[in-house]
């Protein structure tokens, strides 16, 4: 409804909004004038209903005559849980096939084996052999971190070369960091076993 008086005897009337910026007859002066027409916002020309002092499509403050930045706000309903499996599952497809995740296992199992190998080797004084074994470990290893994150099987070549930047940074966390690990282990264990 549009709410106006009569600019000469202040009588109160409203009309419906489709009667706006017509001819309109008081009924106790009887002077005949025009209904307020619809205002528009003067930064975008939006129709705005009466009384309304913010234009909602662009923010302009009819009063201040300054336009405020407007923000929307929408609220996500989706749970932390699916958020997390969702990214989990961009991340690492493969966490959620049986197949890929029983393949990793046995790359972390043949790769456990290998470096066993390549230290026992080692330690018999065959240094050059041994490190070529662990090194196939460290890609044994490798190759199982590839499935996860690529989530089919694929050699490690043509993985690495599929992965986003997200996928090549947790790729190189996840090989590097047990290797980082493993070999800090193994200075500290080493300068104890020297000082007995």
């Amino acid at each position: 409804m549009l709410e106006f008086k009569c600019p000469h005897c202040q009588k109160d009337y409203s009309v419906k909004e489709d009667q706006a910026g017509k001819m309109f007859e008081c009924a106790a002066c009887g002077n005949i004038f025009h209904t307020p027409s619809p205002q528009a916002c003067p930064e975008c020309q939006q129709l705005l209903e009466p009384g309304v002092v913010v234009c909602i499509k662009c923010g302009f403050n009819l009063q201040t005559k300054q336009k405020m930045e407007t923000v929307i706000h929408i609220d996500d309903p989706t749970p932390i849980w699916l958020k997390f499996l969702r990214f989990m599952y961009d991340l690492m497809p493969g966490l959620f096939r049986p197949l890929i995740i029983f393949s990793f296992l046995a790359c972390i199992a043949l790769a456990i084996f290998l470096m066993f190998m390549g230290l026992m080797v080692i330690s018999m004084g065959v240094f050059l052999s041994g490190i070529f074994i662990c090194a196939g470990a460290l890609m044994v290893y490798a190759q199982g971190v590839a499935f996860l994150l690529a989530g089919e099987f694929q050699i490690l070549k043509s993985a690495l070369v599929d992965f986003t930047e997200r996928q090549t940074w947790v790729f190189v966390l996840l090989v590097f960091g047990p290797c980082g690990l493993l070999l800090s282990a193994m200075f500290i264990i080493g300068k104890h076993i020297n000082k007995l």
